[in-house]
């Protein structure tokens, strides 16, 4: 069976991959709301102290075989930055991921 589109069809599908289109991309992640975990907060606490501001939001983790990768927004932009976060408590490889690692 095949099937035709209509001009109108095929304005609507455009309108809609357009609509979706725009959805994506450049907005930073919203931050999380729930409280962070031990691991989180600190790479928190160390992320502000390496990026000289208290303004700073968790927005996500991720498992590795390393630690808890935790991604955490800095000031009023939510830059994006990076830390690992072990079981014992220390944190590492803390750095800005929107300059490329800059600091």
């Amino acid at each position: 069976m095949t099937i035709f589109a209509t001009p109108a069809r095929a304005l609507i599908g455009l309108a809609a991959l357009a609509a979706l289109a725009a959805c994506g991309g450049s907005e930073p992640s919203e931050p999380n709301t729930r409280p962070a975990t031990d691991a989180e907060a600190a790479c928190l606490r160390d992320v502000a102290e390496m990026a000289g501001t208290t303004d700073v939001t968790l927005m996500g983790n991720s498992l590795t075989a390393d630690g808890i990768l935790v991604q955490i927004g800095v000031g009023p932009d939510r830059a994006k930055w990076s830390c690992l976060a072990r079981s014992d408590g220390s944190t590492s490889e803390i750095m800005s991921t929107t300059d490329e690692g800059a600091m």
